[in-house]
């Protein structure tokens, strides 16, 4: 908001913007409006820290890989430089992760330690979170298909809880001990989806779970072209065609992974 729109706002408005911006950047925004009693520094620095470390502490939830790569000081630093430049317009604290995902992509300014990766980083960290508040129903509930029901001349959807993932980088093996400096040549893929973990005792109550299954760059492929496939076998053909394998080999590979993953409701027969 420029200075100009700032001044035809009421005054309490304004004072509400320079208190905000004082509280998201405190060492290069004073807090001084004219006409008012100043308030005492170790009040504002309650405040500062009160916001900050609810920030630093919700992200470092939902990133925890992140913060562990970048250590405690450089990510306090990138924490602080979210606040002073980002403007963050959801109300919704569990929607602050992708927030940060947007500042990562198009604010953030990387030194010249920081990991090439932290971006694909984030947003695979935050996926589990994401789909965790997804408001999408999975597949339980619905009659029970066997393998016999099973036939890849049959169309297929995907679970609106399963979500194919591809990265440049291996995101789901980084860690502080692990940091590659060179690109792998073949990208990551993944699967993440949700299901209702029902227990093992009698009385458990059931419980939605998130788990990530690292792919086969085919079967990434073919997930990716089933939506539009009139039939799995077309979809199946359709990524296979570059190998060149024999059809009857094809037609067991699809079968099985078809059987897989419809038991566990990742895909189900539309018709």
């Amino acid at each position: 908001m420029s200075a100009d729109s700032n001044t035809a706002l009421p005054y309490f408005q304004r004072l509400q913007l320079q208190f905000s911006a004082h509280i998201r950047d405190p060492q290069n925004t004073v807090y001084a409006p004219e006409g008012e009693q100043p308030i005492e520094s170790r009040r504002l620095i309650a405040y500062q820290e009160l916001f900050f470390n609810n920030i630093e502490s919700f992200f470092t939830q939902i990133f925890p890989v992140c913060s562990d790569i970048l250590g405690k000081e450089r990510w306090l630093e990138v924490l602080r430089e979210y606040m002073v430049k980002h403007d963050a317009h959801t109300p919704l604290f569990h929607e602050l992760g992708q927030e940060f995902l947007q500042f990562l992509d198009a604010e953030f300014e990387a030194q010249a330690g920081d990991s090439p990766f932290l971006l694909e980083l984030a947003h695979y960290e935050w996926v589990e979170l994401a789909l965790s508040v997804s408001p999408e129903l999975d597949f339980e509930g619905g009659d029970k298909i066997s393998a016999a029901q099973l036939d890849w001349n049959q169309s297929y959807q995907l679970s609106p809880v399963a979500w194919p993932l591809a990265y440049e980088w291996p995101v789901h093996r980084l860690s502080s001990n692990y940091q590659p400096k060179q690109k792998p040549e073949e990208a990551s893929t993944l699967l993440v989806y949700r299901y209702l973990d029902q227990g093992d005792a009698v009385d458990s109550i059931p419980q939605e779970k998130i788990e990530f299954i690292e792919l086969a760059p085919l079967l990434h492929q073919f997930l990716m072209a089933l939506e539009s496939a009139p039939i799995a076998k077309e979809a199946f053909e359709a990524v296979a065609k570059p190998y060149s394998i024999p059809e009857e080999q094809l037609q067991t590979f699809a079968e099985q992974t078809l059987h897989e993953l419809v038991s566990l409701n990742i895909l189900r027969p539309t018709c």
